[in-house]
């Protein structure tokens, strides 16, 4: 198993108000994304067993491997988020900065709560992965350096002190490290950096770009988790395959390879 053939999910946001930010997902929609990976071929693992899997420390029997991460921390995800996990048995990675955790922030003028600390302790002990988030901006590589490798070194202390668990991944919604950054990151004890694709790189740990998730369109979710998206989302053509929306064939390849295979979408 390589790190090519494994699907790690991005979300920004699940929630019953997906109208206050573009990059939420509706409840509905969540749940029919649910319902999908339940009843096709599909081993949905925790982020631990799927970067084992990656490195041949594990193997999947049978189906195809995907893992979901959930980006910020907002209250939704204990609220709504957690419990469709548990329903489906499924579990999910958590990215939250330590700073942000117990504050809420206005979202077009809508006061968005994140997790309380009790509340993070809880997910904990439901299949829920935490890891460490940078949100200061939405790519890494427009901050200056020394406040990234600062947050990247403190946010792991804070967030191990008060949950009492070893934090093991970084996350940030876009930008790859730098050498010097993924030095430190290895020296910290992180095992991977979890970024968004595109990284127009070969993958590998610590550039680990996930598949954002973001609109209800249930044939888009098709073509995220298609096979031929997983090929192409990380190679330097990605900008021209978005800009003349060839991503949109990839989804019409799938689904004749559905057809073919006898199965039906939804």
């Amino acid at each position: 198993m390589r790190l090519k053939e494994l699907s790690i999910i991005q979300y920004q946001n699940v929630s019953p108000t997906p109208e206050v930010y573009r990059l939420w997902l509706s409840l509905h929609a969540f749940k029919k994304q649910l319902e999908y990976f339940a009843a096709n071929d599909f081993q949905l693992l925790s982020i631990d067993d799927a970067l084992d899997t990656m490195e041949g420390k594990k193997s999947i029997i049978s189906g195809r491997p995907i893992s979901l991460t959930f980006d910020n921390g907002y209250q939704d995800f204990q609220e709504h988020i957690l419990p469709l996990l548990s329903q489906f048995g499924f579990p999910a990675t958590l990215l939250i900065s330590p700073l942000r955790v117990g504050t809420s922030v206005e979202i077009q003028t809508q006061s968005v709560p994140y997790l309380s600390w009790n509340a993070l302790k809880e997910l904990i002990n439901n299949n829920v992965t935490i890891g460490a988030y940078e949100d200061d901006d939405w790519n890494i590589n427009d901050l200056p350096e020394e406040s990234v490798r600062e947050h990247i070194t403190t946010y792991k202390k804070m967030l191990e002190d008060q949950l009492g668990t070893e934090i093991r991944y970084f996350g940030v919604k876009e930008g790859v490290p730098n050498r010097k950054i993924r030095d430190l990151l290895v020296s910290e004890g992180y095992r991977a950096f979890l970024t968004q694709c595109p990284t127009s790189r070969r993958p590998d740990l610590y550039s680990v770009g996930r598949i954002q998730v973001d609109d209800d369109d249930f044939n888009i979710f098709l073509t995220k988790i298609s096979p031929t998206y997983l090929f192409l989302k990380d190679k330097k053509s990605w900008r021209y395959i978005r800009k003349y929306r060839l991503d949109r064939v990839a989804h019409r390849l799938s689904e004749t390879y559905d057809r073919l295979r006898g199965r039906r979408p939804g």
